[in-house]
């Protein structure tokens, strides 16, 4: 009997918890928050890096998994300029940046800045599932997970995949267009069973230099929609000059401009997560968590690697292919990443 979409998507999970391959990639991760937002262009990813360095600055170990696979923008916005690498055979160490924070996306696999990723559902989602199943996290706090705009295969795979999500943050803004959007966001990801940690409104409003405040999109419509949905209202983050300068120059603004109000803006937000979340154990990473492993599995396989990479059974990875467990797989470097387009 042919099965539907939902009962294939189901039964795809389950194999992934069965096999264990993300549960295990994941299992020294204490937080793992989504970013949402219901349209694209509210300063999502923005918003998803400076809440993580004012996550870091307040003494945490956290990670950011960039899961837009067409528009991926969190290396430019860290400062990053080199690729990841591969830890073996199959697995990858998300790159350190100077802020501190962990970071692995798709943009550092591929071979160039203008090379556009040209993939088609599924493909999309076994992509996504690989990467969280290979990332070497190590030990964190929280990992933050990056989410395209809308709720279409990305993050629907993020959220149905991710075990122990312990919810979702949703960025709008004022306008109107953007909170109805949202609330399409909100509720997609309640129908996905994730709690929703609470929404933050970015371009709230604009203070010039004589001190006046003005709401260039309208007052409290954030607020507003975070009532109507019975959702916590995390705050607000002004338009600010800085706030883009810093994006541009590849470091959050929390760190370039601490004492801006932007910056100030994001650590209370980021109090305020750390307050909506309960007190939660998981085991202390060990050395070896984020040391090269042999491959699981057998030892006939073939690939192609970078330099650096010391898996001594070669195997070919291919992105969109779904390597959660053994070997036999297909390993490509990072150039090769971005030639494979379904």
């Amino acid at each position: 009997m042919e099965l539907t979409q939902n009962q294939f998507s189901n039964q795809q999970k389950q194999q992934l918890i069965n096999e264990g391959a993300i549960v295990d990639a994941l299992k020294y991760v204490k937080y793992k928050i989504a970013v949402l937002s219901g349209k694209g262009g509210v300063g999502k990813t923005a918003t998803t890096i400076n809440l993580a360095a004012a996550l870091k600055n307040a003494g945490n170990k956290v990670g950011i998994f960039d899961a837009d696979l067409h528009g991926p923008s969190v290396p430019k916005m860290l400062g990053i300029k080199h690729e990841a690498k591969l830890n073996g055979a199959f697995w990858v160490n998300p790159v350190m940046t100077d802020s501190g924070i962990k970071a692995l996306s798709v943009a550092l696999f591929w071979p160039g800045d203008m090379t556009p990723v040209m993939w088609r559902g599924q493909t999309k989602s076994r992509t996504i599932r690989q990467l969280l199943s290979a990332a070497k996290w190590g030990g964190l706090d929280y990992l933050l997970i990056d989410l395209p705009p809308g709720t279409g295969d990305e993050p629907i795979a993020i959220l149905k995949s991710i075990p122990d999500l312990d919810g979702v943050i949703v960025v709008t803004t004022p306008q109107e267009v953007a909170t109805l959007v949202s609330s399409k966001a909100i509720n997609a990801s309640m129908t996905l069973g994730a709690k929703i940690i609470g929404l933050i409104e970015n371009m709230s409003s604009y203070t010039c230099g004589c001190g006046d405040t003005v709401y260039l999109f309208g007052r409290d419509k954030g607020k507003e929609l975070a009532r109507m949905m019975e959702i916590p209202f995390l705050g607000s983050i002004p338009i600010d000059p800085l706030f883009s300068e810093a994006a541009d120059t590849g470091v959050p603004v929390v760190n370039l401009h601490p004492a801006s109000l932007t910056a100030t803006a994001f650590v209370k937000i980021a109090e305020k997560v750390s307050s909506e979340l309960p007190v939660k154990e998981v085991p202390e990473a060990p050395p070896e968590a984020t040391e090269s492993k042999a491959c699981p599995g057998g030892h006939h396989h073939h690939h192609h690697h970078s330099k650096d990479s010391s898996c001594g059974h070669g195997h070919h990875h291919h992105p969109g292919k779904d390597h959660s467990g053994g070997c036999g797989h297909h390993h490509h470097n990072s150039t090769e990443y971005g030639q494979m387009i379904s």
